[in-house]
C-alpha cells in the first residue's frame, strides 16, 4: 500500500472503487486522434501549404523538419496522457472495514484525502445518467454523512455494488455498535 494511506489497527480494505475505464478512453481518445493528425498535413491545399512553410526557413529536409516538430507533438501529448492516467488511477475510493477513504487525485502533484466513518453516514444515493452509463455500468455515488458534507465519486465503475458494499458495512458498524 502507498506510504500516504495508513489504515488503523485491525483495517483491511475490502473494497477498492475507481472510475470507469471508459471514461479513461474517452479522455484519451482524443489524443490518439492529435497524435495522427499531422500525417493528415499533405490534404492542405498547396498554395496554404507552401504560405505556411514559407514563413519557417529550414536549410535542409523537410521530412526531417516535420520528425522533428511531430516528436515534439508527440511528447507533448505523452504529457497529457500521463496527466490524465494519473488522475484516472489515482482517484479511487478505499472501503474499508472502519471507514470510506476518499483519495482526490487534481493533476500530478495535487490529492486531497479525506475520510469518514460509518456511523457519520446519513445517505447514500447512486445516480446513472442516461443509456449508456446504464448498459456499461457508471455513474456517480453520493454519501451525505451527518455534518451535511457530500461526498462525491463521479464516473464510478459499478455504483451499484459500491453502494451496496458501503451499506453492508454501514450495517454492520450501526449494528454492531447497538449490541455494544
Amino acid at each position: 500500500m502507498s506510504n500516504w494511506l495508513h489504515l488503523e489497527e485491525s483495517e483491511k480494505i475490502i473494497y477498492i472503487a475507481r472510475k470507469h475505464w471508459f471514461v479513461f478512453l474517452c479522455e484519451t481518445f482524443f489524443i490518439f486522434i492529435f497524435a495522427i493528425l499531422p500525417f493528415f498535413f499533405h490534404l492542405i491545399p498547396e498554395n496554404f501549404r507552401m504560405m505556411l512553410l514559407d514563413s519557417v526557413r529550414f536549410e535542409g529536409s523537410g521530412v526531417a523538419l516535420f520528425l522533428f516538430f511531430w516528436g515534439v507533438w508527440l511528447f507533448l501529448l505523452w504529457i497529457i496522457f500521463v496527466t490524465f492516467w494519473t488522475d484516472y488511477y489515482l482517484d479511487v475510493w478505499y472501503v474499508t472495514n472502519h471507514r470510506i477513504i476518499d483519495v482526490e487525485q487534481r493533476g500530478l502533484f495535487n490529492r486531497t484525502v479525506s475520510s469518514f466513518r460509518f456511523d457519520q453516514i446519513q445517505d447514500v444515493t447512486v445516480e446513472i445518467p442516461g443509456l449508456l452509463a446504464t448498459v456499461i455500468d457508471f455513474g456517480t455515488v453520493k454519501i451525505r454523512t451527518a455534518s451535511e458534507e457530500t461526498f462525491k465519486f463521479k464516473t464510478a465503475a459499478h455504483p451499484s455494488q459500491l453502494k451496496e458494499k458501503i451499506m453492508a458495512e454501514h450495517h454492520r458498524v450501526h449494528y454492531e455498535g447497538d449490541r455494544n
